[in-house]
C-alpha cells in the first residue's frame, strides 16, 4: 500500500470538518465525494446528520483549487437536494462564495454553480440568491457577469415572476448598465 492510500484510508477515520479542510487535497477531494455519497442516500430533511454539515459550504466553497471546487460544488448540490428549506441559515453567505469564487471558474463549475443556484431559489433562499446576483453583476470579469445574467434568466424562466421579483431583476441588470455606460464616459 502506497503512502497516499495509507493517508486516505487513515483520513477517513477523522471527523468531516478535519476531512473536509485537509491540508492534502486529495484528502479533502475524497471527503466531497464521500459527503456527496452520503447527503444523496439520506431520504429524511430533518436527519440530524445533515443539519453539520450546513456551515461547512462557506469555506469549501472558496476552494481555490478548480478540480476540488467541482467535487465541491458536486457534495453542494447533493446536500441542496437532502435538505428543507431549514438550510436558509447558510444561503447568503454560500452564495457569496459562489459568486465570488466559482462564476469564473471552469465551464463545467459554473454549470454547477448555477444549478446550486437554482436549488436555493427552491429551498426558498430567493433573498441570498438575488443579493449575490447583485455582487455578481458588479463583478470586473465578464465571464461572472454572463454566467449571473444567464442564471437570473434561468430562474426567471423556471419559477416565474411570483418567486422572483422582475423589478428587482431589472434593477440588478441596470445597475450593471448604468456601471458600464458611465466607463465608456470617463
Amino acid at each position: 500500500m502506497s503512502e497516499e492510500e495509507k493517508l486516505l484510508q487513515e483520513a477517513k477515520k477523522l471527523p468531516w470538518e478535519e476531512r473536509l479542510f485537509h491540508k492534502n487535497w486529495k484528502v479533502r477531494n475524497e471527503a466531497h465525494i464521500d459527503l456527496a455519497a452520503l447527503c444523496d442516500s439520506i431520504s429524511d430533511p430533518k436527519d440530524p446528520c445533515i443539519r453539520e454539515f450546513g456551515p461547512f459550504f462557506e469555506k469549501t466553497v472558496a476552494e481555490s483549487n478548480a478540480p476540488m471546487q467541482e467535487k465541491t460544488l458536486d457534495a453542494l448540490i447533493a446536500y441542496l437536494r437532502a435538505v428543507d428549506a431549514d438550510a436558509g441559515r447558510y444561503a447568503k453567505e454560500v452564495c457569496d462564495a459562489i459568486v465570488a469564487k466559482c462564476l469564473t471558474g471552469r465551464p463545467k463549475t459554473v454549470e454547477k454553480a448555477q444549478a446550486s443556484f437554482m436549488l436555493r431559489i427552491e429551498l426558498e433562499a430567493v433573498d441570498a440568491f438575488l443579493d449575490a446576483m447583485e455582487k455578481a453583476i458588479k463583478n470586473k470579469v465578464a465571464r461572472a457577469v454572463v454566467a449571473a445574467i444567464d442564471v437570473m434568466l434561468l430562474a426567471s424562466s423556471e419559477f416565474g415572476a411570483k418567486i422572483l421579483s422582475p423589478r428587482r431583476i431589472l434593477k440588478i441588470i441596470k445597475i450593471k448598465m448604468s456601471v458600464h455606460l458611465l466607463k465608456d464616459i470617463f
